[in-house]
């Protein structure tokens, strides 16, 4: 069992990191656990299921977990893609017309618009109508053969970040293309984290883990030390590849290692390019990314996922920052490790 880090830093443009083949298979990122040591035995941990996802809340302080939990049911009647009641949902019925919306939304639309132009176009919630026809497909789970690239041209028509018109003054988003759907999936949850522990912080806990589905927030420390967060193997119960201790920070994963598909002896992402609309096809298998807030964890290793390495370390290089992120990728038949710091 290979356990090293090597830290290693990008500068000046030059390309530092690490790269070491797994001695056995194995996934980093597939999701976190947390690690505790004895002075941790107070610690109060309550599970919900909640926007279609596992939600576990870690604190001290027993009233967390319903706090998160409440923040979180608000929230989803924002961002849900499938609810029809949520304001997601009755934005994507107009088209051409000013409508209402939060607060929340916007701000969430902002940090798209953002990160779609830092990525290129790899990120990007216009194809929420690609998005849903590919999850559909996927879904029946007896793909005969992928849809002609006519089809697909087709439905990737129906987006363009440029066709959503945010008016923050009146507070007001327009849809200029009729079909358009917008889907925040990719961004949504990690600033449901965000959001959930500024309400924890607000009612004075400051001491407390989020992790909805992988996507954690680490608020304050754990009895004075760190939150230890560990990257495991999902092949082997109990085994921690790497462990980062984090205190106010966020750590996201992104990847095809839970959903995929085979067709014709090959293996296809449930992730979606939408700069080719088709499921995306690179060596990464996962990407886990550690920074200052779950919304940008979130958003960043999503894109990751579907751009590749190549792209991701121009990323990198073009937009210097304080994230450490993890990459696996399978290359030549061998598993290798990624660190970038």
């Amino acid at each position: 069992m290979v356990k090293k880090v090597i830290s290693q830093s990008l500068h000046k443009g030059k390309r530092l990191i690490w790269k070491e083949p797994v001695a056995k298979p194995f996934i980093i990122g597939l999701g976190v656990i947390c690690l505790f040591c004895s002075c941790a035995k107070s610690l109060h941990r309550d599970n919900f299921v909640i926007s279609g996802t596992y939600l576990e809340v870690i604190s001290s302080d027993p009233k967390a977990a319903k706090l998160v939990y409440n923040e979180f049911k608000r929230l989803d009647d924002i961002f849900n893609f499938y609810k029809p009641t949520s304001e997601l949902s009755r934005l994507n019925n107009t088209y051409n017309k000013p409508v209402k919306v939060s607060a929340e939304l916007i701000e969430v639309l902002k940090l798209s618009k953002q990160l779609y132009t830092m990525s290129n176009g790899y990120f990007d919630v216009s194809q929420g109508a690609l998005y849903s026809f590919w999850k559909d497909l996927i879904s029946k789970d007896n793909i005969k053969a992928l849809p002609q690239k006519e089809q697909i041209d087709k439905l990737k028509e129906l987006g363009g970040i440029g066709n959503i018109v945010i008016d923050a003054k009146n507070s007001t988003v327009t849809i200029k293309k009729k079909g358009l759907k917008i889907d925040l999936s990719g961004i949504a949850k990690g600033y449901m984290v965000d959001k959930s522990a500024l309400i924890l912080k607000e009612n004075k806990i400051d001491s407390a883990l989020i992790n909805a589905g992988g996507e954690v927030y680490c608020l304050g420390t754990n009895a004075g030390a760190p939150w230890s967060v560990g990257i495991k193997d999902p092949e082997e119960i109990g085994v921690v590849l790497e462990s980062q201790g984090l205190i106010d920070e966020a750590v996201a994963t992104s990847g095809d290692y839970e959903q995929f598909f085979e067709l014709g002896g090959k293996r296809y992402s449930h992730m979606i390019n939408p700069r080719t609309g088709f499921p995306v096809q690179n060596s990464l298998i996962s990407v886990s990314v550690i920074t200052k807030n779950c919304t940008t964890a979130d958003g960043v290793a999503t894109a990751f996922s579907i751009m590749g390495l190549g792209e991701v370390e121009m990323f990198i290089t073009r937009n210097p920052s304080t994230m450490r992120i993890f990459v696996l990728a399978l290359e030549n038949g061998k598993k290798n490790v990624y660190f970038f710091k």
